[in-house]
């Protein structure tokens, strides 16, 4: 197939996951594969460099694909809103050239309406693909037109194919009843050659000032304004003051870095919280290896509740114990047998947490083999890609029984 795959982040700059794992392995199983992205950070150097160029992909280096970029200033003010103009006779164009057999969306308030009515002009079928309540991710101004644009985009596309139940509850609700049945689940791929078990790196703990016999709480991903991080940290604060060889490692970024910072330092548990920063897709097994227990504490709510946190796979897939809040999507995926600690709430996955740190080592080995036989049964590579596939194809063949 001749797959068309749009969204609105940079494809070169943004944090690995499913955006840049499905177009990959899809690539891998020769198709041919375009992605459309909008470069966020694009600067008035990097503007005139060749909008539609073939690239190698970033976490699987034999997969193949064409990337386009819409025309940028360089400014950021002002690209994200021309975006939605110059993105246009970009895609025109591809249409044209290309003769797409599909479109794979995950765009929605920048690219969503242009990509589905440019697809109906050359009558490519179009299938969003729904990771997130688009209109809740963030704090916005733009919200309510955020969620009106989602709403249109699912109303619009041939099929929307969710990445998990909870998810596709909240694509189905947002739909006409007579259409709740054009939304699937497909469930997004994990790498267990990249997330697997291994030893702790003592060069890289001592880098990042973690002592040999050091118990260390986890959390890994995106500090979105409903974490649960600031409350998991207070939560934890008297455990830290009590006990110097317990540490909190925080590995990536987000709106509430700075928060969270201040939030530490009034504490006085600097030294005890320790901020990697963003790290590279295939060097995150090292740094996750230095825990001894990882947290999932995300308020549970309607944006929190209806995503996916692949954060939680990954913990799994490297052996670790993992505490979570019982998200709704998460909890239908996994329940009760696989092996997940779940809690009600950011302050009691603190306490869990902390409880999980003297876990026996038979414990942990049943645990690890729990994971991983849930991990193997519903995330394996070629279980999700194969699902994906199957239901692109449905769509060209205009057959949906699955």
């Amino acid at each position: 197939m001749k797959i068309l795959v749009v969204h609105e982040v940079s494809y070169l700059r943004k944090v690995v996951y499913e955006i840049h794992e499905f177009p990959e392995l899809l690539a891998l199983r020769g198709h041919e594969v375009t992605f459309v992205d909008f470069d966020e950070d694009a600067t008035r150097e990097s503007r005139s460099k060749q909008r539609i160029r073939k690239i190698v992909g970033r976490i699987h280096n034999q997969a193949n694909i064409t990337l386009a970029t819409p025309h940028a200033f360089g400014a950021p003010s002002v690209d994200r809103l021309w975006a939605t103009v110059s993105v246009i006779p970009l895609l025109f164009g591809l249409f044209f050239r290309k003769r797409f057999d599909i479109v794979l969306n995950y765009a929605v308030p920048t690219y969503g309406l242009q990509v589905i009515l440019l697809a109906r002009l050359f009558r490519v079928p179009v299938i969003h693909r729904a990771l997130d309540v688009s209109s809740k991710i963030r704090v916005s101004a733009w919200n309510p037109l955020i969620a009106l644009w989602e709403k249109t985009v699912f109303f619009l596309v041939d099929r929307v194919s969710a990445n998990n139940p909870a998810m596709q509850t909240y694509v189905s609700k947002n739909l006409p009843s007579f259409m709740g049945a054009k939304v699937d689940v497909h469930y997004p791929p994990l790498d267990l050659q990249i997330f697997m078990e291994t030893n702790r790196d003592m060069e890289l703990a001592a880098r990042l000032g973690i002592g040999t016999n050091d118990k260390v709480v986890m959390y890994m991903g995106t500090f979105f304004y409903f974490s649960g991080l600031p409350t998991l940290i207070s939560s934890m604060e008297r455990n830290l003051k009590s006990n110097p060889a317990l540490k909190i490692l925080l590995i990536g970024g987000g709106e509430q870095e700075a928060e969270l910072r201040a939030l530490v330092k009034e504490l006085g548990i600097k030294d005890q919280v320790i901020f990697a920063g963003f790290i590279d897709f295939r060097e995150l097994p090292k740094y996750m290896a230095l825990a001894d227990v990882a947290v999932n504490p995300l308020e549970n709510g309607l944006v929190a509740g209806a995503a996916f946190p692949h954060k939680v796979l990954q913990y799994m897939a490297v052996g670790l114990p993992v505490v979570s809040t019982k998200l709704e999507g998460l909890y239908a995926a996994f329940s009760e047998s696989s092996g997940i600690h779940w809690v009600s709430d950011s302050e009691e996955a603190a306490r869990e947490a902390v409880n999980l740190l003297h876990i026996k080592p038979e414990e942990l080995k049943r645990i690890r083999k729990v994971q991983r036989e849930s991990l193997e049964r519903l995330f394996s590579i070629d279980q999700t890609v194969t699902s994906l596939e199957k239901g692109l194809e449905a769509l060209l063949r205009k057959d949906f029984v699955q």
